[in-house]
């Protein structure tokens, strides 16, 4: 499946369009927005996450190619998620 320019060009819009989201939502947290900080952190990285979805998908052409090769591409996300979650719970529990 051959992807258009107009379709890399529409993708390059959405990444920036979401980086300036993350930069805006990063310095307006301050006191403009009534978000606490960890509101703030959590919403730019699914912001990030997105965006290296969408990266993937077609930049690397993920969209096209084998089940295995997604898969391999996807390993990396859960193991941030799960390291993710092993940073966060031990902010809970003090040993």
């Amino acid at each position: 499946m051959q992807i258009s320019q107009r379709t890399y060009v529409v993708i390059g819009i959405w990444l920036a369009g979401l980086m300036l989201l993350g930069v805006v939502l990063s310095e307006a947290s301050g006191g403009i927005l009534p978000l606490p900080k960890w509101g703030i952190v959590t919403i730019v990285l699914g912001l990030s996450t997105v965006k290296a979805g969408l990266v993937a998908l077609y930049y690397m052409h993920l969209q096209s190619d084998q089940r295995v090769l997604a898969w391999i591409a996807l390993v990396p996300f859960v193991l941030i998620a799960l390291a993710l979650g092993v940073v966060f719970s031990s902010a809970f529990v003090r040993l």
